[in-house]
Formats: structure tokens, sequence, C-alpha cells
């Protein structure tokens, strides 16, 4: 058998971004394989339109609507988690959405940032919305509604005295984000909150089983939308092979951050999750099981035994998707705002007066202060997993590593125990966009 991999000094939360920030780019121009490797199906959704901050280096505060110029087009940036690594609620998703696809997005603008630390720092702060364009300025520059992703022109920006193309950066609020600080809002009534006090970003942090962008997760043509590219069947397979299973970028964040609630809403997202997750969900779903029975059945996910002999877990809790179904979503939204309720009076989600949020889950971060992108105002409250070091791991690289080790060694097995690629993923398809 061959040995474990070595396990780095770098903790999970940081070495994740090295790994995430060029990784469609080296799977899709560096691949030695035959053929295309099958990453590269994400090129087939154009090129977007890209901004980079004018000063150099993370920005001072976490504001991510700063001063800007364009940069052209270019294919998104894989995503890594947004938010505090130590949230104590996640929301999974299948990929990120790609706004830009749309008519009505076509001003969205990705980021351009050659630098980890603003690669970072914007998704640590991105909170509710994503950049855009203003109106007006779009309009002026030459967008409109022939401004195709797939035809790839870039706007006509004028450069300025120093050869920068400024332009006018503004928040682009998103409804599935919004849907996130709605259940926060109602969760902190219950709590009996300021409103406002829970917030996404803070409490509520969301990440994807796969890391790359697309406007639809599909192996079928869209008749409403005849440009869209589907994947072929192979292609699923074999990214979900790479990002899920082999980097494992999501299983890993994961088990770094630990938190008490996960949420998984889409019968789409809820088939692949309990797909891949089975082995370590009690009671285990059976493959596609209907959004109702999910709903009505208490399961949580088993994150293992810790070094001191204590189980930990989450409770997973599930609910049609807002956008795509709202009909039903508005229906079952009071079950889903009940079983929050229930976690926090159980202590799971409880508030903590000393940081003004929710407490966070065991374990320790270097996330902000390691990478410099921000001080960690939970630095006090939190607590390293037995047999590690300090809970802030910033100054701690021997402690970093015993603690990585813990955590790869709660996951393990996970992706190794589940069915093919191909089984847990053929009803996946998104169709409630």
């Amino acid at each position: 058998m061959p040995d474990p991999p070595a396990v780095t000094r770098l903790p999970v939360e940081v070495e994740l971004l090295f790994e995430l920030m060029p990784c469609n780019a080296l799977r899709t121009s560096q691949y030695a394989g035959t053929g295309d490797h099958p990453c590269a199906y994400f090129r087939s959704w154009g090129t977007y339109h890209s901004y980079d901050y004018d000063a150099d280096g993370p920005p001072p505060d976490p504001a991510i609507i700063r001063p800007s110029h364009y940069t052209g087009r270019m294919t998104p940036l894989p995503e890594p988690l947004s938010g505090c690594r130590k949230a104590p609620v996640l929301a999974v998703g299948i990929n990120p959405n790609l706004p830009g696809w749309w008519p009505a997005g076509h001003n969205s603008l990705t980021p351009d940032f050659d630098s980890v630390r603003q690669y970072a720092h914007y998704f640590r702060y991105r909170g509710v919305f994503k950049p855009e364009l203003d109106d007006d300025a779009y309009l002026e520059f030459g967008g409109g509604p022939d401004d195709d992703p797939l035809a790839g022109v870039p706007l006509d920006v004028p450069e300025d005295a120093d050869g920068r193309r400024p332009i006018p950066v503004r928040e682009q609020p998103q409804r599935m984000y919004r849907v996130y600080q709605g259940l926060l809002d109602d969760l902190g009534t219950e709590l009996g909150l300021a409103p406002g006090t829970l917030t996404v970003g803070e409490d509520l942090a969301y990440g994807n089983m796969v890391a790359c962008a697309s406007a639809k997760w599909t192996t079928r043509p869209d008749p409403q939308d005849p440009d869209l590219p589907p994947m072929s069947e192979g292609q699923r397979t074999g990214i979900v092979g790479e990002c899920f299973r082999t980097r494992r970028h999501l299983l890993r964040q994961l088990f770094q951050s630990l938190p008490a609630v996960i949420l998984v809403l889409g019968q789409n997202t809820a088939n692949a999750f309990t797909g891949e997750l089975g082995d370590r969900l009690e009671p285990v779903p059976e493959p596609a099981t209907p959004m109702a029975e999910l709903m009505a059945t208490e399961i949580r996910l088993r994150y293992g035994t810790l070094d001191d002999g204590r189980e930990i877990d989450a409770r997973v809790l599930f609910a049609p998707h807002p956008t795509g179904n709202p009909d039903d979503y508005a229906e079952a939204r009071p079950l889903l705002v009940s079983q929050l309720s229930r976690e926090a009076r159980s202590g799971r989600l409880a508030h903590d007066g000393r940081i003004g949020h929710l407490t966070r889950p065991q374990g320790s971060c270097a996330f902000c202060p390691l990478l410099e992108i921000g001080p960690c105002p939970y630095a006090d409250v939190l607590t390293p997993l037995p047999g590690g070091g300090p809970a802030l791991l910033a100054g701690a690289p021997e402690s970093a590593a015993v603690e990585k080790r813990t955590q790869l060694r709660l996951l393990d097995g996970i992706t190794e125990r589940a069915a093919p690629v191909a089984e847990v993923w053929a009803h996946t398809d998104d169709r409630e966009k």
C-alpha cells in the first residue's frame, strides 16, 4: 500500500486558496492527457467582463467595492468558500452561478486578481452580492443586448493618464444570497436578537461541490436557450471526479469549517450531496430521495470521533430551491426556519455575546491573519481540536500540521466508499433555474 500523502504545515483553509485560484487554467492549458481535460468544459460558457482593483494587495477593510479598472474579458476564476471559514452554518450548492450569461446580467464583472491575497479577501467578504458595472457606463462603453459571452467582444473603456481603464463598480444583489440572509433574520428573531445581528459571511458561509461556474448544471440542451452548452455525461463524471473526489476541494474545507448546520437547497443538489456523503449520513437516504421525505427526516452528518473520544456531527437541512421553485420553497420555508430554531434551542447555534454572532464551531483557523486580509474577529473564542495547538494558527505552523492530520483523518474514506460518479450524479441536472 502506498504511503499517505505528506501533510504540509500550511493550514487547509489557506492551502486550498493556492490550489483553487489557478486550478481551471492548469487543467485546461497544461493537461498532458489525450484530448481536452473534462474541466475545459467550463470554457464553453465564453468570457465575461473583468476588473481589478486600482490598489495592489488586499484592501485594508472588508469592502469589495473599490476604485477599479476594466481588464477585458476572461473565464471566471474557480470559487472557494465565501465567508468566514468558521461560520456555524454552511449552505452547499453544486457549482457557482454565472449571472453574466443571461442578458439582464451582461454587465456583471468577474474579478481578475493576480494576487492570492486579493482573491482571499474578495471571497471572505463578498456577502450577499457580486460586482457589476453601472448601467449607464455599461451602455456608454458599448454594452447592451448583443453583448454575448460567446462572442467575447470587450467593452470600449477609455484609458486614463496612467493607462488604466477606470470603471464605476457597484453591488449586484444575488437572490440566493438574500434568501440566506432572510433565514438568518428569522433565526435572529427567534433568538431575540436585533435585526441584522446575524449576517451572511459571518454566521453563514456558502460553497459548492464543484468550484467552477456555469449558468446551469446540465447534460441536456435548453430549448429556451439554444446557445447554452450542456455537458456530456463523460464531462460531468470527469469534472466531479477531478474537483470533488480527487482534489476534495469542498470536503477539505468542510472538515476544517465543521459547521453545526448544513443547508442543502434544491432536489438536484440534494441528490448529489446525499449520494456523495451517504456514507456519513444518519439515516442514510436512498438515492434521489424526494425532497419532502428529506425535509421530514432528521438527518445528521457524522464528522467522526475526535482524539478525546467525542463524536461530532452536523444537522443537514433540506428545502426546495428558492429561485428555481419559489412556490415550493415558500411553502417549505416555515418548516426550515423551525428546524433552524430547534438547532438554536439545542445550543448548536447559540448566540455568543462576546462576538455578537453565533458560536463558532470547534477548530482552529488561520485564514485571515495568515493571508493578512484582516484581523480575525473570533480569535478569542476559537477552540482548537484535541491534540492541536493554539486556536489562531498563523504563527504556529507545526500546530497547523497536527490539526490538519485530524481533519484529513475525519474525512478519510468518504470518496472511496461512494458509488461511482456516474451513478451518484445521474439525477443532478439543473431544471430549477
